[in-house]
């Protein structure tokens, strides 16, 4: 029996290499993200993208009122979230890890309102990885990109971390308690925060009197199903006229 397969992409979008050549720095980058599971960009938005970017975030949840988490769909929202889908200055940082071939796995946003609480510990990928690697072949697989619109402080809310979490055997109670090792990273806007969705890692309470806002554009292996179905008009615009990248991470 015959079997015949549709491919629903163009395949030229698929990229001719799977690894980029990679500078100095990006190698150096890489390295220290193999290790620890999390780097800083700096620079990855301008002052006037910040901005920018920080007037969709209040648009959008003004119009959404008491909604604090948009868990799904945030290119949807406004259009000018659109600038963190392919920002070139992150997803270079992206392919040095994970290799060209990428998708979105999702795109989200949380607003931290004043009095929440911490969150508690955990990992974006639903098993325990070993250190010989993961079943599927892929460490880390997944990586996360925070834009943090407000700068962190110990009153606000740090973006806390255990270091290495993410490529040794932890089984880190999915509680609120200080871990030993746990570092907390205090961005700035204008900064972007990648770290493996296998890394435990959790915000940190809001104590002051002001909004912490933050937008995570995460990215994984393009073999790997996402998480959203990228089906709003917004998404099956840019599958069918944007960009190959567009396309190939949506």
């Amino acid at each position: 029996m015959k079997h015949k397969f549709t491919l629903n992409y163009d395949k030229k979008i698929v990229p001719k290499m799977m690894n980029p050549k990679l500078s100095k720095k990006d190698r150096d980058d890489l390295n220290f993200f193999l290790k620890w599971g999390y780097l800083i960009v700096e620079n990855a938005l301008s002052p006037d993208e910040v901005i920018e970017i920080q007037d969709a975030f209040n648009d959008t949840f003004k119009k959404l009122d008491k909604v604090k988490h948009i868990e799904v769909g945030l290119l949807e929202y406004d259009k000018r979230f659109l600038k963190l889908l392919d920002n070139q200055i992150v997803i270079n940082k992206i392919k040095a890890i994970l290799g060209n071939c990428i998708q979105l796995h999702s795109a989200t946003a949380r607003l931290c309102k004043p009095g929440e609480s911490n969150q508690i510990w955990h990992r974006d990928g639903p098993w325990p990885v070993d250190p010989v690697g993961t079943p599927f072949g892929s460490i880390p697989g997944q990586v996360n990109c925070g834009y943090y619109l407000d700068e962190l402080n110990s009153e606000n809310g740090a973006f806390a971390l255990i270091p290495g979490s993410h490529k040794i055997k932890l089984d880190i109670p999915r509680e609120d308690f200080e871990y030993p090792d746990q570092k907390y990273l205090f961005a700035k806007p204008g900064q972007a925060i990648l770290f493996s969705g296998w890394m435990y890692h959790r915000g940190m309470g809001n104590k002051s009197k002001s909004d912490r806002r933050v937008c995570l554009m995460c990215y994984q292996n393009a073999w790997i199903k996402s998480r959203e179905d990228f089906d709003g008009p917004v998404a099956r615009e840019l599958k069918k006229n944007g960009s190959d990248e567009q396309k190939l991470l949506l």
